[in-house]
């Protein structure tokens, strides 16, 4: 229950909040996400650094939505992602690599194409938690 409660978050926010990113962000929101997704890329999610950048990433387009109501949920939401990352790894590698996935929400975003970002978002989502039912053995909602 506790993590169907932290993806249906997700599942609230994140969307809405790289709709907003798209249109709100500035070259150094975009640049930002473009170093967190490089640190996804060089140290793997496996590791703790990834990890980070994992975090990062996610920290990153809540604070370009320039919302600061939006960015006091930063913790929750990183805590969210970091969470069900290592849940999904404890017992082997990740069911898929979810970089690319990040990659198509950054691009979306650096585009300002704001539909594009929310569905990409949403898509991130869907699979990072079709990827965790998998791991617990669990069917679909």
């Amino acid at each position: 229950d506790f993590v169907r409660d932290l993806f249906e978050l997700r599942a609230i926010v994140e969307p809405a909040a790289a709709r907003m990113a798209a249109e709100r962000r500035s070259k150094n929101d975009v640049k930002a996400l473009r170093d967190a997704l490089a640190a996804m890329r060089r140290h793997t999610l496996a590791t703790e650094a990834g990890r980070a950048a994992d975090r990062d990433f996610h920290d990153a387009l809540l604070r370009a939505t320039n919302n600061s109501v939006l960015m006091t949920l930063s913790a929750s939401i990183g805590a969210a992602v970091s969470w069900t990352t290592q849940f999904k790894q404890r017992a082997r590698a990740l069911p898929r690599d979810p970089i690319p996935d990040h990659a198509r929400v950054c691009e979306a975003i650096a585009a300002g194409d704001a539909a594009a970002a929310a569905e990409a978002m949403r898509t991130l989502i869907d699979l990072a938690h079709e990827d965790t039912r998998q791991v617990m053995g669990a069917s679909p909602d």
